[in-house]
């Protein structure tokens, strides 16, 4: 692997505002050239991520904790890998309910629905007048019960698997896709 500090042109002593406009000036001069443009990415997320991890820049001084912009842009690119790392390397001390949040969404994205509850119910406690973590931690709520739609309030818990009309239609779309699947087709329309 390359150094990743010869790749961007900087010394290992670089300041995080240095390795920016580094990687920012070497993406221009680039800009056409793919596989270098990758190694510039490749190298600015390793330092950057050897920082965060750290808790300092190499002057000492430690991140203020409260800014996850970086962390939501590359969850929002789909490059969770990324930003779960970026995350984790954020001391336990320091970990705040936007920390949970971002967990959370990393750990829906995954599929860990149970975990996902937990962090998104622990941003939630932690600063309850949140709505974007109140909002989260109510969809996955419902998601894990099955409610996906609005509260029914006819629904019995012991009724039955297919008393709601919800459960219904998901059971037939269910069906349907595993005809599907067989080649065969249970719905024709869908």
């Amino acid at each position: 692997m390359l150094n990743p500090y010869e790749v961007l042109g900087v010394n290992q002593y670089a300041s995080e505002e240095e390795i920016k406009r580094a990687y920012k000036e070497k993406a221009r001069q680039y800009s056409g050239d793919i596989a270098m443009l990758n190694d510039l990415d490749i190298a600015y997320d390793t330092i950057i991520m050897n920082l965060h991890r750290n808790g300092a820049t190499n002057n000492g001084n430690y991140y203020a904790y409260d800014d996850f912009s970086d962390i939501r842009e590359r969850l929002n690119a789909g490059r969770i890998d990324d930003a779960e790392t970026l995350l984790d390397g954020i001391p336990v001390g320091r970990r705040n309910a936007e920390w949970f949040f971002m967990k959370g969404t990393i750990q829906q994205r995954r599929g860990w629905l149970e975990s996902a509850a937990e962090s998104f119910q622990r941003a939630t406690q932690l600063d309850p007048s949140n709505r974007e973590y109140r909002n989260a931690y109510e969809n996955i709520s419902r998601s894990r019960s099955g409610n996906f739609g609005t509260h029914n309030t006819d629904y019995k818990e012991n009724s039955g698997c297919l008393n709601s009309p919800c459960k219904l239609c998901s059971s037939l779309l269910c069906a349907d896709c595993c005809c599907e699947c067989f080649g065969g087709d249970f719905i024709r329309c869908c």
